[in-house]
């Protein structure tokens, strides 16, 4: 099973098609709207990455997956296995709901958690269960889970309760488990996603054997804007040595940043962590992601680097009906700190091993581009000013602009509502990859990074990009790519 993956039994007008590994190129070919360099379900709603580990040299994912329908709905823990990050297989799905949620008409069920390699060398996995709810916003509950896994990975071989109720100030909203093992005071150690007395919170809780938690502080509490402007709470904490310092990264679900109109932002802190305190380098947030479609970020430990994945899913518009999934991850990053103490995100190198020839170029500032194939741009030098605009077949187009001092990152549906930006920069690094739809950015080796998704483009006939007048382009590169399920 762990070599070969599963073999779907896919139900159609022709009756039931084994689709067995051999089968999924042309499986996941056959959608326009599939990007081809990232992980998504084959059939069914996905969210969350959940329990990402590196274990016996093999990389395992678990995501939020909903396999009955490619909406959300009653949470199960999916799970793949690949070798390189990018190549993967589809194994059983590892979590069910408690209880039979559709029969109750009610929601709920597995929800996110993280991998834990205790000082034991076992793995476990700490997640949250939303008993059967009936309001997607409110009086539900949320308890803490531990799971001890099958040798192999493929089931649950226990599932204990090990926390129900958060400290005084806090609500239903109460989840994301994320456990590490405390050397300096050999105690176990866990940080949920909350809200305390309204506000965006971080958690910090304490075991001596990974089963009985108790509360010992606020780690972080969001300042009062967050609330006043839609946030109701803090999702999928991570926390997490980088560098000799700490970092922490949280997503504030249901915030709009007034100054632009964008939802949901991912934002990180860095800072140093001490007999239980997080002392903070800067009271000031680092921006994630310009774009706003890379949430729910979870990193993990592989060797000596540390990892990230993140759900890619747009806030602004869905998925055209008809297709037999919805998610998907963002390229795997691996995280860094600068000089200045600033998370950056890489994509990881194997993408290059996925490339299948240089683009033709057409002009100086110009490329063809094949229609359904993935494609890479990579820039350096005096960027300052550049546009860089993709097209597709029927003048539909994404364009990344560098104004003002800021990237802007464009698709077709947007109204101008919305303004997509980053953080000020001088440009002097640029890496873009387009995927069926898909547009993730790295710029400056990764302080900044934009994703967006956009359905209306999803096959480039062509791409340019246009200096500014006084800028110095040093080197210049374009790939098509090969799909990773090839």
């Amino acid at each position: 099973m762990t070599d070969k993956g599963v073999t779907f039994l896919d139900v159609g007008e022709a009756g039931l098609i084994a689709r067995s590994k051999a089968s999924w190129p042309e499986w996941y070919g056959s959608d326009a709207n599939r990007p081809q360099l990232r992980f998504s379900p084959f059939k069914g709603w996905m969210n969350d990455p959940n329990g990402l580990c590196f274990i016996d040299g093999r990389y395992h994912l678990f995501y939020q997956f909903h396999p009955v329908e490619s909406e959300w709905g009653p949470m199960h823990w999916g799970h793949a296995v690949s070798d390189d990050l990018y190549r993967w297989s589809h194994l059983p799905v590892f979590l069910h709901s408690e209880q039979n949620l559709w029969s109750l008409g009610a929601t709920g069920g597995a929800f996110s958690g993280s991998a834990f390699v205790g000082p034991d060398g076992k793995l476990s996995f700490y997640y949250t269960e939303r008993l059967p709810a009936y309001d997607l916003f409110k009086d539900y509950k949320e308890v803490q889970k531990r799971v001890v896994p099958s040798n192999d990975l493929l089931r649950p071989e226990a599932n204990r309760l090990v926390l129900v109720d958060g400290p005084p100030g806090s609500s239903h909203d109460f989840r994301d488990p994320k456990v590490w093992y405390d050397e300096e005071r050999q105690a176990y150690r866990m940080v949920l996603g909350a809200a305390i007395d309204g506000d965006p919170a971080v958690l910090l809780y304490g075991s001596v054997d990974g089963n009985d938690w108790k509360f010992l502080s606020v780690l972080y509490r969001a300042p009062e804007h967050f609330r006043q402007h839609g946030a109701r709470c803090v999702e999928c904490p991570d926390f997490f040595e980088l560098d000799g310092r700490f970092v922490i990264v949280m997503g504030f679900v249901g915030y709009t940043e007034p100054a632009t109109g964008r939802h949901n932002l991912l934002y990180a802190q860095v800072g140093n962590f001490e007999n239980d305190r997080f002392a903070l380098l800067s009271d000031e947030l680092q921006e994630l992601d310009f774009g706003t479609d890379f949430y729910a970020m979870q990193s993990f430990r592989a060797g000596e680097r540390r990892i990230a994945f993140a759900w890619l899913f747009n806030w602004e518009f869905r998925k055209p009906a008809g297709s037999p999934y919805s998610g998907e991850l963002s390229l795997p990053r691996v995280l860094g700190l600068d000089v200045q103490s600033r998370l950056t995100m890489v994509p990881e190198e194997g993408y290059q091993r996925l490339r299948a020839a240089a683009l033709p170029q057409t002009s100086p500032f110009g490329f063809d581009c094949e229609p359904g194939r993935p494609i890479e741009l990579s820039m350096a030098g005096d960027l300052d000013g550049i546009r860089i605009v993709g097209r597709g077949a029927e003048g539909e187009s994404f364009s990344l602009v560098h104004t003002d001092g800021r990237l802007e990152l464009a698709v077709a549906e947007d109204t101008g509502e919305i303004k997509y930006c980053s953080a000020p920069l001088r440009l002097e690094r640029l890496t873009l990859f387009f995927d069926r739809g898909v547009v993730e950015v790295f710029a400056n080796r990764g302080t900044i990074c934009g994703t967006r998704r956009t359905y209306k483009i999803t096959e480039l006939t062509s791409l340019e990009f246009m200096p500014a007048d006084d800028a110095h382009v040093k080197a210049c590169e374009a790939w098509s790519y090969n799909s990773a399920w090839t």
